[in-house]
């Protein structure tokens, strides 16, 4: 009987879990322009603008719109951008590379001008170990999901 007490007290209590949608309340439908990009590394926009909108699909209900149907914008601009080989093959090859992307983002509700998320230099250093038939490429992609897991994460509601 305790037992059962303990039980219905922990559940009735809450365990730190919340039926309530984890963003901003009222919000269904977003804009995703291309990132702006303020280095010298060229089409990285793309790339990363495109696994930002990709994790939205994957980790949220939104659904990504055209300006003109949105209820909000997610923009954000590529600041830095810089890669470090860690190691290196005997033909000076690299092995295994550092990527840093720094990124400012600000997320707006365009119904109302409010500003629900404004974060600067995000960054999501990763780590990659290049096996034998990939490039620096694969780092950089892998930095960008990392990057865009990031973004999405600060777009939900602050417990």
């Amino acid at each position: 009987m305790k037992r059962l007490v303990v039980v219905l007290f922990v559940l009735l209590t809450g365990c730190g879990y919340s039926a309530k949608p984890l963003l901003k309340s009222g919000v269904r439908t977003v804009y995703v322009p291309v990132f702006d990009n303020k280095t010298f590394r060229r089409e990285i926009e793309f790339q990363l603008t495109e696994a930002v909108k990709n994790e939205i699909l994957y980790k949220t209900d939104l659904k990504i719109v055209p300006k003109e149907k949105a209820d909000s914008i997610l923009e954000g601009e590529i600041v830095d951008f810089r890669e470090r080989v860690l190691t290196e093959d005997s033909h000076d090859n690299a092995e295994e590379v550092r990527v840093f992307v720094y990124v400012n983002v600000r997320w707006r509700d365009l119904r109302t001008g409010r500003t629900l998320m404004s974060q600067e230099r995000i960054t999501a250093p990763t780590e990659f170990y290049i096996p034998k038939g990939e490039t620096v490429r694969t780092a950089t992609a892998e930095s960008f999901r990392d990057l865009a897991e990031l973004i999405v994460n600060l777009m939900e509601e602050e417990w």
